[in-house]
């Protein structure tokens, strides 16, 4: 069943799929997957709520984002919340599969490696 939430709490979205079993995560515009073919296909643009875009909660914390975009820049990796069941026991507030081959590339994240590629290109 997908419901809308009255607001959305924290980080996590307004729509919610629940499963009979008690899971929960933010349901995935298939209409938005570049490619329908590959599950872990990236969406063609962020999310509504992705982490990347401007003014988002993640954000707030100048420091803490800054250490994160240092990680990534120093080759760490960023992943799609959408379609993951919700953990807010965990670090990162969901449930990731454990195996790096199932994990869904954030597009916020890849937009922005382009333009950090760019510029560091563009600076050489």
């Amino acid at each position: 069943m997908t419901c809308d939430t009255p607001e959305a709490v924290e980080f996590y979205g307004r729509k919610l799929t629940v499963c009979r079993c008690g899971a929960a995560w933010e349901p995935i515009d298939e209409s938005a997957i570049m490619d329908r073919d590959d599950e872990t296909s990236s969406f063609t643009k962020p999310c509504d709520n992705c982490a990347f875009r401007p003014g988002s909660p993640e954000q707030a914390d100048k420091a803490k984002w800054g250490e994160l975009i240092a990680s990534l820049k120093a080759g760490g990796s960023f992943h799609c919340h959408k379609g993951v069941p919700i953990a807010p026991e965990s670090k990162d507030g969901f449930a990731y599969p454990s195996e790096r081959r199932k994990l869904r590339f954030c597009r916020g994240y890849l937009d922005a490696l382009g333009k950090w590629w760019k510029l560091e290109r563009e600076a050489l």
